[in-house]
Formats: C-alpha cells, structure tokens, sequence
C-alpha cells in the first residue's frame, strides 16, 4: 500500500558525490550557443570545493515514514550520484533552519552525516519535519 504524502515541494538539495556530465551537457548548450563549459566545470569545482557538493534540483516528499529528495530530469540528464536520497523519520537525530540567499536551508542530521535542502517555506517544512520526529518517538 503505498503510503500518503504529507508534503510536495519543489527543492535543491545538496549533493557531495554529484558529477556533470560535461559531453552530454555540451552536446544541449553547443546547440544553443550559449555557455563556455570549460569556464562552467571550474566555476562548479571551485564551488563543490568550497561548500562540499553541489545544488541539485528537484523535488521533496515527506511521508509520516521519510523524507525524500529526488532529482529532476534535467539534473538527470547531465548528472550522476546520489540523486535519490531517502531518509528514515527515525534516523533523522536533529532537524534545523539555516540562512540562505532568498531560500532558507533545513538541515536534517542523522549519525551518519548531514543532508541539506533549501526551498521557500522552509521553516514550516523543518516544522512538519520535526513534529512527525516528535509523533514517531
């Protein structure tokens, strides 16, 4: 039975292993004539670098069982790594809000590391997020 979302939103959430595929990406914007991708690859790897990944686009649903983040089919298309991540209500330790440039970004952190998100209406999201944590034990 498949069980009953509680929350859709549109999202980026933060990737460490992602990788651009830059031949599939060339072959999209040679056509329309309108990026360098050398310039792109170091502009990406100079922010992988910096912040630990890189933002991929996509979508979150929230179950009263999980949390989940999956990519988009344009980030599909020109990216490979962890672009589904599923997280289990009751491996999330700690749920909080940090700043972010016009987004804010929930924080969700678990034993084995941190994932990050950022989408309009974060606060509630970190909210609903945390009152099913409580819900579950």
């Amino acid at each position: 039975m498949e069980e009953r979302v509680l929350k859709w939103k549109l999202v980026n959430f933060l990737v460490a292993d992602v990788e651009v595929d830059f031949v599939s990406a060339n072959d999209e914007y040679t056509e329309a004539d309108i990026i360098n991708l050398d310039v792109l690859g170091n502009v990406l790897e100079s922010f992988r670098q910096r912040h630990g990944g890189l933002w991929v686009g996509g979508g979150l649903v929230i179950t009263s069982r999980v949390v989940r983040l999956s990519a988009n089919g344009l980030n599909r298309a020109v990216q490979s790594g962890a672009l589904d991540i599923e997280l289990p209500l009751p491996q999330i330790r700690r749920v909080t809000v940090e700043g972010g440039f016009i987004t804010k970004i929930v924080r969700l952190d678990t034993r084995a590391g941190s994932v990050k998100f950022r989408c309009y209406g974060a606060k509630k999201v970190a909210a609903l997020i945390g009152t099913l944590m409580s819900q579950r034990g």
